[in-house]
Order: structure tokens, then sequence, then C-alpha cells
């Protein structure tokens, strides 16, 4: 973990992060069921955005084995708005790692967790200000992951996204919002320039900046924010 970027303050007047479970640091973390929802997409674009809308330092703590957070974050190093901080660990190191962000001034912290169910996700669950879980529009998905919305509502926040929609989905989303027990964050529209930019250790904010799909980064992240900041 290092701290190798500086970051910009948010505009004048724009309320801050709740200072969160970790004491001056607001913890966010994605969590679904299912493989191929488009987790690790969603928390490398999250804390771009977040990066970018004054919310920063952000750091990205990758706890699937895979790690393809963590290598996203380290050939995201020497961009502008990069994640100030980047970590991996198991469960066993989740609070040392956060403690270690907040401690080196993160504001803002991403987990990016393997695919699990309510059980295996609720130690983490306890620890952080917001569960996000994103899922496809398919009816076995998205009772999947209202059912996990459900059982981790007990502990946190939760939103849903809908991810890799090819068409509008926001009525799924608010469905599955209740379904789940959450809120509704957002839709995010199939799209070939997630991966190229996710690829080179960018984003589409960046690769495609103005574009319908950077839009939908844009207004996730300022729905997630607002529930954070609404506490």
């Amino acid at each position: 973990m290092s701290n190798v970027t500086p970051f910009r303050r948010g505009a004048p007047g724009q309320p801050g992060l709740s200072a969160g479970r970790a004491g001056g640091m607001a913890i966010v973390m994605l969590a679904s069921p299912d493989h191929g929802v488009g987790r690790t997409m969603l928390a490398a674009h999250i804390a771009v955005q977040a990066e970018q809308t004054g919310d920063g330092p952000v750091g990205v703590l990758d706890m699937d084995p895979k790690g393809d957070l963590f290598q996203w974050w380290n050939r995201r190093q020497g961009k502008v708005d990069a994640p100030a901080f980047g970590a991996c660990c198991d469960a066993t190191g989740v609070s040392l790692t956060l403690e270690g962000m907040r401690a080196g001034g993160a504001r803002l912290c991403i987990i990016d967790t393997a695919t699990g169910d309510a059980e295996a996700l609720a130690p983490v669950a306890a620890v952080v200000d917001m569960v996000v879980i994103p899922c496809d529009s398919g009816a076995g998905a998205a009772g999947d992951a209202a059912a996990l919305g459900r059982a981790l509502a007990k502990q946190t926040a939760v939103a849903h996204v809908i991810n890799c929609r090819a068409y509008s989905g926001g009525e799924d989303g608010n469905a599955l919002a209740a379904m789940g027990g959450g809120w509704p964050a957002g839709t995010v529209q199939q799209a070939n320039a997630y991966a190229i930019a996710m690829t080179a250790g960018r984003t589409v904010i960046e690769s495609h900046a103005g574009s319908d799909a950077a839009r939908d980064i844009a207004e996730i992240w300022r729905n997630l924010r607002g529930i954070l900041v609404a506490g």
C-alpha cells in the first residue's frame, strides 16, 4: 500500500462525506452472490469518479483472490486522479488495512470482494458504511441480489446497481431495490468501452469522457454519495 497521488478538494459548499464507521473515512463495499456482474469494474470507476469530484484521497482494497482491482490499481499509477491508496488482503487483514488507509489520510475506501453469500460477506459488511450490489437484469440474478441485499441491510446501508444492461433498466433498478431492502443507485448500459479502459489502467471517465458510459458512472456516484452524506 502506498500514497502516490495528490487529490483535489470538493467544490465549495459541497457536503462532506459521512465520517463513517472508520472515524473519518467512508467505506463502500462491492458485493454480489453471482460471478461476472461487474464488481471490479464498478469499484474502479467509482474510485476514480470520487477522486474527480473531490472526495479523495480514495483507497481501493481488493479482497478477491483473483486480485483484478489491485492489478488495475498498479497499472493506474502515474495517471491523473489515480486512487491514492491500493491494497489487497483477506478477511483477517481488513481491519488493519483500513486503519492504515485512514491513518494515511484516505477519506473514502472502495472494497472489492469475492463472490459470496450473506454469511461470508457479513463480517466485512459490519465495518462498512454501504454495500453496493451490482447484478444483471435476469430474473435469477435479480432474485439472488435482492436476497443478499435484504440480509446485509440488517447491518448497513444497501444500494443496488443494474449492470451490463442492454437498454434502459431504471424501473428494474427500482424494483430490485424494493426487493432487496436498499436504494436504487443507477444503471450501467452494456459497452465494450469499460473492458478496454480497464485493461489500460483507465476508466471510461477518461477514455470516453462525455459518453453515455461516463454519465452512467457519474450518476451512480452522485446517488451513492447522497446516501453516504445523508448517513
